[in-house]
């Protein structure tokens, strides 16, 4: 019943987080034009026709949900589309979301458009509740982490019409991917699971997917070069992560891709209408500087987001033992390195660190219940128990208890 009732949250989810404006947004926002365009031109639309309808869909919505002026709306649309190629090449490399949602298209007409939002949601859902479990979260605690992915800033980027809702299930199916291999289960699921949601994240945000495989690329190589901790899981996920970047870049280079090279442009020439300026780099940096500077102030606003994020990746820290931890933080890195790349819409980029946070805040509450559990009986919090191998926590039983996963690999 856990995964039928995670699909129900889901749901849920995604239909309060639409109910009405939230955070000053609609469901659609500017960049939804070029993804609408796309997917009208996909289901047999010519490029005409797809753009006015994916302009009108964008105002509709804004219309909708913030009263927007329509003529405003449509100058503002229609404006992003005639920005130069080498900008519309960065969302002509995304051709995964436009693609699955002109399937919609076809069967639904625009309403196809948020059906597909709703299923890619639906789906991170249920795809994050099955990570949650395979990391020992016991009972119905994995529907918690569900929720807190709702609730947290994911949950309202991942439900606008962005390559983000489209981007959410391949990290939720890569965190499962790295639990399923972290404890030693079901080994070609978790390479099965694994490459299919680097295929999924490279069509649909190949920014997403490369930091993704670099990162969890060094987590496996360091858990691999550490003899005292060295275990035949770190070598399949750097083999993994490894295989899946070469074939990425090695993709992005006969298709002539964008780089980070021509996203640090984008950032410098206001998306290619300046000119290309001959200290770009050093602009970059006082330009990386100065949103930092106004950015960390800034968050005392929003101080509680600090502290949950702080919980959430401790939660991971403390449940499992730091080697394991690494490969789930991997996956969170690519949030923070996002906005570092790209400084500016925080809530945007930093939308995968927040799904590992999501899983962190009750694996935290769950360990500190393990751990007062264990004081009440006299027994240290820390303790493990004799013939237990080191891996992740298994709090379906009284006390800390740590699963022998990691039992074939010592």
């Amino acid at each position: 019943m856990l995964l039928p009732s995670a699909a129900v949250v889901g749901l849920i989810g995604v239909l309060m987080l639409w109910a009405g404006p939230a955070q000053g947004g609609a469901r659609a926002l500017t960049d939804t034009v070029h993804y609408t365009q796309r997917a009208y031109e996909f289901a047999g639309d010519d490029h005409d026709t797809a753009t006015a309808k994916a302009i009108a869909f964008v105002c509709d919505d804004k219309a909708d949900y913030l009263d927007t002026p329509r003529d405003a709306c449509e100058r503002d649309a229609g404006g992003v589309l005639g920005f130069p190629r080498q900008y519309q090449a960065i969302f002509q490399a995304r051709p995964g979301l436009p693609a699955l949602m002109s399937l919609f298209i076809r069967v639904f007409g625009d309403q196809g458009i948020y059906l597909t939002i709703l299923v890619l949601q639906v789906a991170a859902g249920v795809l994050l509740v099955l990570a949650a479990r395979e990391l020992g979260l016991p009972g119905l605690w994995p529907l918690a982490a569900e929720a807190a992915y709702f609730l947290l800033p994911s949950g309202y980027v991942g439900t606008r019409v962005l390559s983000e809702a489209a981007s959410a299930p391949g990290l939720a199916a890569l965190l499962y991917a790295v639990a399923l291999l972290v404890r030693d289960r079901r080994r070609n699921l978790a390479v099965g699971v694994g490459a299919a949601a680097f295929a999924w994240l490279f069509a649909v945000r190949d920014a997403d997917a490369v930091l993704a495989a670099g990162f969890l690329l060094l987590a496996g190589a360091a858990g691999y070069g550490l003899r005292r901790a060295r275990t035949a899981w770190s070598a399949r996920l750097a083999l993994l992560a490894g295989g899946g970047l070469a074939i990425m870049v090695a993709i992005s280079s006969a298709l002539s891709w964008p780089t980070i090279n021509q996203g640090i442009t984008d950032t410098m020439t206001n998306h290619f209408t300046q000119p290309v300026p001959a200290d770009m780099y050093v602009r970059f940096l006082h330009a990386e500087f100065r949103f930092w500077r106004v950015f960390l102030p800034m968050i005392s606003d929003g101080a509680y987001l600090v502290v949950l994020a702080a919980l959430g990746l401790w939660g991971v820290a403390r449940w499992a033992r730091p080697r394991v931890a690494a490969p789930v933080l991997a996956v969170a890195a690519v949030g923070p390195a996002s906005l570092v790349l790209h400084p500016g819409d925080w809530a945007r980029m930093l939308a995968p660190m927040w799904i590992v946070v999501a899983v962190g805040l009750p694996l935290l509450a769950v360990s500190w219940r393990s751990g007062r559990g264990a004081a009440e009986r006299g027994e240290r919090p820390d303790e493990e128990p004799e013939g237990e191998s080191e891996g992740l926590r298994d709090a379906s039983v009284p006390g800390p208890r740590f699963e022998g996963s990691l039992a074939a690999d010592q």
